[in-house]
């Protein structure tokens, strides 16, 4: 079992200092105790990929958001990651999360990053979706097991 908000903010904390050259603002909102029902490494490879992504490609601003969704036979976890960058069109969204598949050469990285996120999603039987942000970048929305 992870918990959630400590994990966050450590890498706010690390992103916050990444890109303050850029002037970024890391913004979060998450529900007081919450936890994640797996391995704490596993958190950070998905929740950090997925910052730096959004870090990567924001104009200003990105927003991080948790909370718990109740009902079925499992409580899930939906992690939100937007960004106010110039985002995706939706064949390309389908695209991001093919491995070693990268959509722009000019920034850092290795295309390896959200189809991580999406296999280990997978594996604890969550999953990872890529849409519009109404902040005009992506959103990556990361469904988890809740504990």
């Amino acid at each position: 079992v992870t918990e959630i908000e400590p994990v966050i903010a450590s890498f706010v904390r690390a992103f916050e200092k990444i890109y303050r050259d850029r002037g970024l603002v890391f913004e979060t909102d998450i529900e007081p105790g919450l936890r994640f029902r797996g391995e704490k490494q596993d958190f950070e490879e998905m929740i950090g990929n997925l910052a730096d992504n959004a870090g990567k490609w924001a104009n200003g601003r990105v927003m991080i958001s948790v909370a718990c969704m109740e009902g079925g036979t499992t409580p899930m976890l939906i992690l939100t990651v937007d960004d106010d960058g110039p985002g995706l069109a939706e064949e390309a969204r389908k695209e991001a999360t093919k491995r070693g598949r990268r959509l722009d050469e000019t920034k850092p990285g290795s295309g390896l990053g959200l189809s991580i996120v999406s296999d280990l999603a997978t594996s604890y039987r969550g999953s990872l979706a890529l849409d519009a942000s109404e902040h005009g970048g992506l959103k990556a929305v990361l469904e988890l097991p809740a504990a």
